[in-house]
């Protein structure tokens, strides 16, 4: 299920599908959010809803997203690290 994002112009962070492959990878269920202060990817795993908020980069939270509590994630590694993946050899 996916959302379009408005808040940017409609564009998604290029790191995003990525992301979202190595959640799909460990069975994660995702919907791509839209609006200004939402998250940008909600991530159901084992039962358990994270918001996760995607950058590319040295980005930041928008003005909007200041003092909420979703982790910022900039690669597969860290998504899975934020759901609560347990990864062999880490």
């Amino acid at each position: 299920m996916s959302f379009r994002k408005r808040a940017a112009g409609g564009k998604r962070d290029a790191s995003e599908p990525a992301i979202l492959d190595a959640l799909h990878a460990v069975g994660a269920e995702t919907w791509q959010l839209s609006g200004t202060g939402n998250p940008d990817v909600l991530v159901r795993f084992r039962g358990v809803y994270t918001p996760l908020e995607v950058k590319t980069g040295k980005g930041r939270r928008t003005a909007n997203q200041c003092g909420v509590p979703w982790p910022i994630v900039r690669n597969g590694l860290e998504a899975l690290l934020a759901i609560g993946a347990r990864l062999p050899g880490l």
